[in-house]
């Protein structure tokens, strides 16, 4: 597939009822994205199964699946979901793999916590899921979701990797961790909580300050303290580990951590924010709930994107 530049792509929200995602979905497509990324929730919906839907009613859009965690789903699981997709609807679709959210991980039973080794356990899963698809003749560009330094580490062994946060600073010194001898080819992309608006509404916003805080909240202590953040952080975590939800310590989570965990923009603003992304090595920028929230918030972005 001839690529361009810097491929946009834009997440579903999978709270919503499987209508209005496959309707967001077939929009996405009409305007001009790239990318449809379904992002997986454990206690909830799995995502192969909402990309089967999409695809059903798209032609060409192409679609990743993931985060997925094989340590909630295993490397056979995923990789068989993934080959029945691309039997049923064509090479249209991409995996991301990594650890996954502690909060939803632990929601279904798995503490990441007592796992040894997660690096070497998350290879190992890639490997597998590798071996199966060549055992049925398919290739399939593999992202690794990485966000601290150990992580980042494998990045050699993959095709791509996502970072999930937004700031250029943070950013540049992920790419500067996974600096690789030139033999290898990784793809970097940033798949972070996003609002472009042509005219600020209030909904939209409040969810993406509640987006950013839950980034921000499962960012590795390592990036943290780089970036001075973890005594911020810290008093987050502290309450939720006490059982608060979210939403209740929003009210007093700082408003301008939004810019070092989400990408949020006047639509004049982001042309000059893809610049520095393109300058520092990033290829694929996928805008993250909750962009997606109405049809209005889609097209905004679609119309500062595609006039560019």
């Amino acid at each position: 597939m001839e690529e361009e530049l810097v491929i946009y792509g834009l997440s579903v929200n999978a709270n919503e009822t499987i209508e209005e995602i496959v309707k967001k979905s077939v929009i996405m497509e009409k305007l001009g994205f790239q990318f449809v990324w379904v992002a997986d929730l454990p206690s909830q919906r799995y995502s192969p199964a909402i990309a089967s839907v999409i695809a059903e009613k798209t032609k060409r859009i192409r679609i990743g699946l993931g985060l997925l965690s094989p340590f909630l789903h295993s490397p056979s699981q995923i990789a068989h979901s993934l080959i029945t997709l691309t039997t049923f609807y064509g090479d249209r679709f991409e995996l991301c793999i990594g650890p996954g959210d502690k909060d939803q991980l632990k929601r279904v039973g798995v503490e990441s916590s007592k796992l040894d080794n997660i690096p070497k356990l998350l290879l190992k899963a890639k490997e597998e899921i590798v071996k199966e698809l060549r055992r049925n003749m398919l290739k399939v560009r593999i992202w690794l979701g990485a966000q601290g330094p150990k992580i980042l580490r494998l990045a050699r062994f993959f095709d791509g990797v996502l970072l999930n946060y937004a700031h250029p600073r943070f950013v540049s010194w992920a790419i500067k961790k996974i600096s690789l001898p030139s033999k290898y080819s990784v793809q970097v992309g940033i798949y972070a909580p996003s609002y472009i608006y042509l005219k600020k509404e209030e909904e939209p916003y409040q969810l993406l300050r509640l987006s950013s805080l839950i980034v921000a909240t499962g960012t590795s202590n390592s990036v943290l303290k780089k970036f001075n953040l973890y005594d911020k952080v810290a008093k987050a975590k502290e309450e939720l580990e006490k059982g608060l939800t979210p939403e209740e310590i929003l009210s007093h989570y700082p408003s301008d951590f939004v810019e070092d965990f989400a990408i949020y923009l006047h639509c004049t603003e982001l042309d000059g924010y893809l610049s520095k992304l393109e300058e520092i090595g990033v290829k694929h920028v996928v805008f993250g709930y909750p962009q997606n929230f109405s049809l209005k918030t889609i097209q905004d972005l679609a119309h500062s994107l595609f006039k560019l």
